[in-house]
């Protein structure tokens, strides 16, 4: 082989060389902007999640101010009018022994029958 031929030869392999290095480059940049976008996604859905993270606790504490019992009661006596049951507006049923019974003695003595 030839100065000139091993010359040749040597530049080819240089030029081989550069070109799988560019293109390790090219790969390591596009993987490096491509992990950058993920992780702007990613951080964009954290802020998110936190948002609505925030929002359930709120609504939350809603649901449990609404549903407490004297709010309950406050709306169905002022709203709607109801009020609570006077002696005169219950009715007994069964024999008088038993309207003497008390609701546990009642739901005990129907229990073990």
């Amino acid at each position: 082989m030839s100065r000139h031929e091993r010359i040749r030869a040597d530049r080819k392999s240089v030029i081989k060389i550069l070109a799988i290095m560019m293109l390790g480059i090219f790969v390591l940049i596009g993987m490096r902007s491509y992990g950058a976008i993920i992780q702007h996604e990613n951080n964009v859905l954290e802020e998110q999640n936190e948002y609505l993270q925030a929002e359930i606790d709120s609504l939350s504490s809603q649901i449990v101010e609404e549903t407490k019992v004297t709010k309950i009661e406050k709306i169905a006596t002022q709203d709607y009018g109801m009020v609570y049951p006077t002696s005169d507006n219950c009715i007994r049923l069964g024999s008088a022994d038993e309207s003497d019974q008390g609701l546990a003695d009642a739901i005990r003595s129907e229990a073990y029958k």
